[in-house]
């Protein structure tokens, strides 16, 4: 079986499927036969509030998506010349979404129209008494509504609006509404959209796909300014999204704890190239912060020893329980969460990580009279448990775990020879790209390696085998030690491209050995 022909069985599609993914799309084409059934209602609202100069604000989340959906709000208004405020909630002052007391604020500041975005589609005390008190409400959101849905003016959303299939992001469907208001399609705002495909971690097929693929191929070097920084040397494909882009602006809305985080949408829509210089030395000393205090936390819990599963109170910031939670799984590969103080009273917040095989969705329903809520899906999600309960919830939730087989899904893998490393097929591989949600990086496996010919970093910890041809495998963290102890191995990875010093390489990169037997 050739490559390609491995490839199309590890994705189960046909070669007319096949064709189809990799059809050219534009910015016009990307959505073909998908549009919200009532964007025409949320435009001609918002152009009847821009007609009586109403008093506006755009009301987002404190995360990678919310920001980017406000940011492209408030530059879609700018376009248009029509002044409108905005508000990031701070996750420690205000909590997700809008709520009453900022509902109550509005209402007494005199607005007259209010956009959600990221969020909204719950909010159902806080709609309702703005709209007992006369405002106009758009909600932009995509998470999973309530039984009753807000009464909202108009609610846009991928599910709701059938869009199709294929939820997306708060921040896609921004961008959305944005095309049809602007009447053209601005690549600047589709670029915010499509980072939010990534951070927010949608499903990478239909338009999300389309458009994430025009973006990351049509993308131009220093093309915009807040992007390109945040880019720094690395090309911007879906890879340095997820690892470079999404973290750094998520850092601010974790380690900001008033409403100076509402700054970074300045970042994105200003032309002060001063102010954006600035600010991006900020939001790096920011994710150098963030990055240190949560590997510090986790450095320290790592000389533990856990049972089934791993559940710890913490005295930190509560924007740092979800990475503290995922550096554990990662080193443990147990369940893991991570309370500390909420800001009510008597509550500890929860952040819940789980290897593939424990559904912490489903966890969370069986110990649900242990908690005050809970949410999320198979391998994340949120609670919250009255302070008293801890120790119980924590007995129950290790019974659950070892009461639960772990069943996790074989991974598939895609086998190839050591001459298979080669530019020909890093293209092949990387036209079924971009790769992430429900549309993985494919696994590749080259079975019987000699160890003895393997070639190591000069201490001997990373393997840096040259084959060739522009070609090489590399291991990290790999030590010769640790590897010649077999006769033979089998290695498990992924092609990458590798430019260092002007020299590109076609990189076979070694997730994992095993024993060859």
């Amino acid at each position: 079986m050739t490559l390609f022909d491995s490839l199309l069985s590890y994705y189960k599609i046909s070669k007319e499927e096949y064709e189809k993914l990799i059809a050219p799309h534009t910015l016009l084409s990307f959505n073909e036969g998908h549009e919200f059934v009532n964007v025409d209602d949320a435009v001609n609202l918002t152009k009847k509030m821009m007609e009586i100069n109403a008093k506006t604000i755009i009301y987002g989340d404190y995360d990678c998506d919310g920001i980017m959906g406000v940011s492209i709000l408030k530059k879609m208004f700018d376009y248009l010349s029509f002044p409108a405020d905005y508000y990031v909630p701070s996750r420690y002052l205000d909590g997700y979404g809008i709520n009453i007391n900022k509902a109550k604020e509005y209402v007494e500041k005199g607005y007259q129209f209010v956009v959600t975005v990221d969020n909204g589609v719950c909010a159902n005390e806080a709609i309702d008494y703005l709209k007992d008190n006369n405002v106009t409400v758009l909600v932009i959101d995509h998470h999973t509504p309530g039984e009753v849905l807000p009464n909202a003016d108009v609610i846009l959303h991928p599910m709701l609006s059938k869009l199709g299939e294929t939820t997306s992001s708060g921040a896609f469907s921004a961008f959305m509404f944005s095309r049809k208001l602007l009447n053209r399609v601005d690549k600047y705002l589709a670029t915010l959209a499509a980072i939010s495909i990534i951070s927010d971690m949608m499903p990478l097929k239909e338009y999300n796909r389309n458009l994430l693929r025009v973006i990351i191929s049509t993308y131009q070097k220093d093309e915009f300014l807040p992007i390109s920084l945040l880019v720094g040397d690395k090309p911007f494909n879906e890879t340095t999204i997820g690892m470079n882009i999404s973290p750094k602006i998520n850092s601010i809305g974790r380690i900001i704890e008033d409403t100076s985080i509402n700054n970074i949408v300045k970042y994105f829509v200003c032309s002060d190239k001063n102010y954006i210089l600035s600010y991006y030395e900020y939001l790096i000393e920011i994710g150098e912060r963030r990055k240190q205090l949560s590997n510090s936390i986790a450095d320290q819990l790592s000389k533990k020893e856990y049972g089934p599963a791993i559940v710890e109170y913490l005295d930190i910031k509560e924007g740092l329980m979800g990475i503290v939670a995922n550096n554990l799984l990662g080193k443990y590969n147990k369940p893991t969460i991570i309370f500390t103080k909420g800001t009510e009273p008597g509550v500890l917040k929860g952040s819940a990580r789980s290897q593939e095989g424990f559904n912490i969705s489903e966890a969370f329903h069986k110990l649900s009279e242990y908690m005050i809520s809970g949410g999320g899906h198979a391998n994340a999600g949120g609670c919250a448990i009255k302070e008293e309960n801890y120790e119980i919830f924590k007995q129950k939730f290790y019974e659950l775990v070892e009461s639960t087989p772990v069943v996790a899904k074989e991974k598939v893998t895609i086998p190839m020879r050591i001459i298979d490393i080669s530019r020909q097929n890093y293209k092949l591989i990387q036209s079924f790209s971009p790769f992430g949600i429900e549309w993985p990086t494919p696994i590749l496996t080259i079975e019987h390696i000699d160890t003895s010919a393997l070639s190591y970093s000069r201490n001997k910890l990373h393997i840096f085998t040259n084959i060739g041809g522009g070609s090489l495998i590399r291991g990290w963290n790999l030590s010769k030690d640790e590897v010649s102890v077999n006769r033979f191995i089998n290695i498990y990875g992924t092609l990458t491209e590798d430019t260092y010093r002007d020299l590109t390489n076609i990189v076979f990169d070694v997730k994992k050995i095993e024993k060859y037997s």
